[in-house]
């Protein structure tokens, strides 16, 4: 019989686990499991529960006595599926009464999972081996990364970061940088920084994948690799700050890099930065946008980093923008449905969950949705498209260049 390795569950996990009281509080905001569709497997309740029973069985008290049992290879795989259907976005640790970090929990129950060789998905196979290859998850060369820059205008200038000293580093991410449809956020964000006199410098096509997307899969070993290259990367271009556009990126290089190694440079989303910007007078939005917007809260910058009015706050410097809020907001905000892999290895359950939130935003009554994470850009983006709604998807920064002094 062959038992689990339960080494990747440290002690602070199981007591975790074992700290669920089964409320089922959480099951009626999961995205996955509550709302999307009628499993209790996929529910934050019943993953703790199934895998408690697993290593129960084989760890337990009675195990000891009795033996362990064997845990058919079928029902394994089942709650291997279960698990990757999890979008992470945090929503059930705002409403657990125990307090459980549900987000770490999730993270550590993939990585037991890929130490048990039960995970990740088939699905996800190609977009792992892309990031292996080409630092990128698009099957895109690395030396194509800073092309995006290319359609710049001549006043932007960028500088090389590792050639040049500069303040503050713009780390672009892939999405921004190879994504035909979300480059404009890369291109708006170097715009702005140019506007308001930043001196900043990107790595060009130096610049590696930060390794989320394997970190949020369970790969540990794999994203360590990736972040300590990056780290190199930061030692060697010296700057003070770190700024990203990326929520994904923001999350990874903030929290779960000094897990790692020590990032020396302040790190900021690009939403804090235009706050000071805007503070101190050196960003000035004067065009008028005579619009109602709505802000889609991102998992990793909302719930996971608690930066929920910074965007906000920069709404109301756009002059004519009258600001709507959705029912869900804030902590309480819907996820898009993109995050944890699931669009990749799910995309019809990732567009259901989009498509709550497109319903959200359309109660609103807004004219824009908005949001500041290039891969929530991309989710709600496609669902507002395959259903002809008539509200506009854009990016934050887009806001904020079209309203910038000249």
């Amino acid at each position: 019989m062959k038992k689990l390795d339960i080494s990747k569950l440290d002690v602070l996990s199981l007591i975790r686990y074992d700290a669920c009281t089964r409320c089922g509080e959480c099951t009626t905001t999961c995205p996955t499991g509550g709302e999307a569709q009628e499993d209790e497997l996929v529910t934050p309740r019943g993953k703790i529960l199934r895998l408690r029973e697993f290593y129960k069985a084989q760890y337990g008290l009675k195990a000891k006595l009795f033996g362990p049992k064997e845990i058919p290879p079928d029902q394994l795989a089942e709650l291997s599926e279960r698990a990757y259907e999890c979008t992470i976005c945090g929503q059930c640790k705002t409403v657990c009464p125990a307090h459980l970090d549900t987000i770490e929990m999730w993270e550590n129950m993939r990585e037991f999972l890929v130490h048990n060789g039960l995970g990740p998905m088939p699905e996800h196979d190609q977009l792992i081996k892309s990031i292996e290859n080409y630092d990128n998850p698009w099957m895109q060369p690395r030396t194509q990364r800073s092309r995006w820059a290319r359609r710049l205008e001549t006043d932007v200038k960028i500088k090389d970061a590792l050639e040049e000293k500069c303040e503050v580093l713009y780390f672009v991410g892939c999405t921004a940088a190879y994504d035909p449809n979300i480059k404009e956020m890369a291109l708006n964000t170097a715009r702005i920084l140019s506007n308001a006199k930043v001196d900043f410098g990107t790595l060009g096509n130096e610049e590696g994948c930060c390794g989320s997307t394997l970190l949020r899969t369970g790969l540990i070993d794999n994203a360590r690799k990736m972040a300590e290259k990056n780290i190199e990367m930061f030692e060697r271009a010296a700057p003070s700050i770190i700024v990203t556009s990326c929520a994904g990126c923001y999350k990874t290089i903030r929290q779960d890099y000094p897990k790692i190694g020590k990032v020396q440079p302040k790190v900021m989303h690009i939403t804090e930065m235009v706050n000071e910007l805007l503070d101190s007078g050196r960003l000035v939005l004067d065009k008028r946008i005579e619009q109602k917007v709505t802000f889609h809260d991102p998992c990793h910058l909302g719930r996971h980093n608690g930066l929920y009015e910074e965007p906000r706050r920069i709404l109301k410097h756009v002059p004519g923008l009258e600001i709507v809020e959705m029912e869900r907001n804030r902590s309480e905000s819907r996820c898009c449905g993109a995050g944890g892999g699931v669009k990749t290895a799910f995309p019809d359950l990732a567009q259901k969950i989009s498509g709550l939130r497109i319903d959200d935003a359309e109660k609103s009554g807004a004219d824009i949705l908005t949001t500041s994470c290039p891969f929530c850009y991309q989710s709600l983006k496609t669902t507002i498209e395959a259903r002809g709604s008539k509200l506009k998807m854009t990016d934050l920064m887009e806001l904020v260049a079209s309203a910038c002094k000249d």
